[in-house]
């Protein structure tokens, strides 16, 4: 069975940030600024993607300890560029850092 893997952050929302979030930025409109929500960065729909992302983020796909303590510093953006399958959302990822956003991976398989 192969494994794929979601990125997802936890932050407050902001108009500021509307444009990096799963949903297209009007779905936010009634979002009052201050709330806290969740989104998707990214998938890895499989195995070799899931893992690279995982070493790209400092973590083992499978402590999962590890999944919640994410820490934007450590990220190796070149790698994470190379495991993901849009590079637009290595912009997506920086922009939510820059929000104070926390991270969360989610391996699946």
């Amino acid at each position: 069975m192969g494994m794929n893997a979601e990125l997802l952050a936890i932050g407050k929302y902001s108009k500021d940030i509307a444009d990096f979030l799963c949903y297209p930025a009007n779905f936010y409109e009634d979002t009052p600024d201050g709330s806290t929500i969740i989104t998707l960065v990214c998938v890895c729909t499989n195995t070799d993607g899931s893992k690279l992302l995982a070493k790209s983020l400092g973590i083992d796909p499978w402590k999962f300890e590890q999944h919640c303590e994410i820490i934007p510093e450590n990220v190796d953006f070149d790698m994470m560029t190379e495991a993901i399958e849009d590079p637009d959302d290595v912009v997506v990822f920086s922009a939510l850092c820059s929000a104070g956003f926390k991270f969360y991976y989610l391996p699946n398989g």
